[in-house]
């Protein structure tokens, strides 16, 4: 966290090239970089090659030249207590002039969406400009994601820490984007006769960087004369880094759940130590930019043991002890296979006190694993699903995050989570009223909790936007707009944009394609506050606007 060694690790297709390393503009014939204090700002690294190639890496950031964090009142456990908005589908620019109004309704931080490169096309995909689901549908680890360049990301988080607000980021670590969808200059589908359709594109501004998936390909590599295999050169990862194709129908399988792949998304093979390290990089690139913490996607499909490896490797990275207000949450999504997941022990694959007990065992301190949390998608409905042994009383709620309604949730058709009566999808056409009773009782009497003030500490509150006409499932960022279409336009289906910072919205906006901004409602911000220790608050405290006097008329 105050000094780092860097090393460049570059291959050439001829072994007998030579490298010559450019770093902050000097030329150096050694890999490894040793920095510290004196290096403010990004440092710029490129590497040249005998035959004259030249690659230019991301720039390097490093955590000692992060903005410091605001230190405000009602955080008062270091980072580990509080409540997390979740701006999906909201741009950098504008969570940037949003953190202002989130440090004085007193949020802890801000969940953003996969900042990494990722798929996008000029082409619609069943029909939809972009779907918000090309976010997951990683090409690199290149901080520069369809929400925003690494310098917008650099800029957000400096605003936000500057009012307080930790960043916390959505980590896709399982898989690379989806077979078939990559740069392959053209496909053919064999099951849809002589149907063709063109490369993907990515968020990376200018172009893309290469990748390449086995699936629906009949042409050969423009420069090997070789069919494709899963092949990802920006990261680097190449054949052996992925699991066989397998497809995922068995959620109750060990080797399904690890291997197969999820939705056709090519999964990595996570037991290899490179994979795990290059995870671990990645996760420590976001560290030095200035994120405090991951939400793991799919954590579920990542095998148990490998992920206390990919942990471990990003604790040595910073320093053989975790940052002291970090933490990080493992999408473990439940059903009937809570008993593999959760509840048994000896399951053989087991996210609950089976991976805490590897945590310690590892070297982790109990702090440390503590801060290693669950995303208990059991609540509201069946919150003792989602906990170690699934045994609340036993275990405690220290490990836990919860929240009531989330983005994969809104997606038409999805069971991804029961919650009964206990809580709602708003954009699913549950009324605002009964949402914000929900909203609300996540901190003042969520389910489960035996001490509200010290169960549970980490709330989440999706912020979301509502689908567009016929449940089109596009963003309203400007990105899924059918003006932005190049091949087969007939039929395709835009989302209008929408502006996502507002800052005079007191939440429930609505509308097709609009921002909902829920977690600017007062009675949300106000139930939050009380949790953490502070006084309600109006809402001209954010939006500058004074509230309406109200008389009371007698007639």
């Amino acid at each position: 966290m105050t000094a780092a060694t860097v090393e460049i690790k570059a291959q050439h297709q001829d072994p007998s090239a030579t490298f010559t390393y450019i770093v902050g503009g000097k030329e150096q014939t050694t890999n490894k970089i040793s920095v510290g204090s004196e290096v403010k700002g990004p440092l710029t690294v490129s590497i040249k090659a005998s035959d004259g190639s030249k690659i230019d890496l991301e720039d390097l950031d490093f955590r000692w030249n992060v903005e410091p964090l605001l230190q405000r009142e009602g955080d008062n456990q270091n980072g580990q207590k509080g409540a997390i908005v979740e701006l999906f589908g909201w741009p950098h620019a504008d969570i940037e002039q949003e953190c202002e109004a989130l440090g004085k309704m007193g949020y802890l931080g801000v969940k953003i969406y996969p900042a990494q490169e990722q798929v996008m096309s000029t082409e619609p995909f069943n029909n939809v400009m972009n779907p918000w689901y090309f976010m997951y549908q990683p090409v690199s680890y290149r901080l520069q994601g369809r929400m925003g360049t690494r310098d917008d990301l650099r800029r957000m988080i400096s605003a936000c820490r500057k009012n307080g607000v930790r960043v916390y980021a959505d980590a896709v670590i399982n898989h690379m984007s989806g077979g078939g969808n990559d740069a392959n200059p053209k496909h053919r589908n064999p099951q849809a006769n002589c149907q063709t359709f063109g490369n993907k594109t990515s968020s990376l501004p200018g172009g893309h960087s290469p990748y390449y998936t086995q699936n629906y390909a009949y042409t050969t590599g423009e420069h090997t004369g070789k069919a494709p295999l899963q092949e990802f050169p920006a990261v680097p990862y190449g054949p052996q880094d992925f699991h066989c194709e397998r497809v995922l129908n068995a959620w109750s399988d060990p080797l399904d759940l690890n291997a197969g792949w999820l939705t056709g998304l090519t999964d990595l093979n996570t037991e290899r130590e490179n994979v795990q390290e290059r995870i671990a990089d990645y996760m420590t690139d976001l560290i030095s930019i200035g994120i405090s913490g991951f939400r793991i996607d799919a954590a579920k499909h990542i095998k148990p043991d490998d992920l206390v490896q990919i942990i471990l490797k990003f604790r040595e990275n910073v320093g053989g002890k975790m940052p002291e207000d970090w933490f990080s949450w493992l999408e473990i999504l439940l059903g009937g296979e809570a008993d593999l997941l959760m509840c048994n022990t000896a399951s053989g694959y087991n996210y609950g006190e089976y991976l805490s007990s590897a945590l310690l065992k590892a070297g982790l301190s109990q702090p440390e694993v503590d801060a290693v949390k669950t995303w208990n998608s059991g609540f509201p409905k069946e919150p003792e699903k989602g906990v170690d042994n699934c045994d609340i009383g036993k275990t405690g709620l220290q490990r836990q995050v919860i929240q009531n309604d989330d983005a994969d949730q809104q997606n038409p058709g999805s069971s991804s989570r029961d919650m009964g009566d206990a809580g709602c999808v708003l954009i699913k056409g549950c009324d605002e009223s009964t949402h914000r009773g929900h909203e609300v009782s996540l901190f003042t009497s969520p389910p489960g909790a035996q001490d509200n003030a010290k169960d549970y500490p980490i709330r989440v509150i999706l912020s979301s936007y509502y689908w567009g006409e016929g449940d089109n499932q596009g963003i309203p960022d400007g990105k899924s707009d059918c003006s932005l279409c190049k091949v087969n336009c007939d039929g395709c289906k835009g989302m209008p944009f929408q502006q996502a910072f507002d800052a005079k919205s007191t939440g429930y906006d609505k509308g097709k394609g609009m921002y909902t901004r829920v977690h600017r409602d007062k009675e949300i911000v106000n139930a939050m506050r009380a949790w953490v220790g502070l006084k309600a608050i109006d809402t001209s405290v954010y939006t500058g606007v004074e509230e309406p006097a109200y008389t009371s008329v007698i007639v």
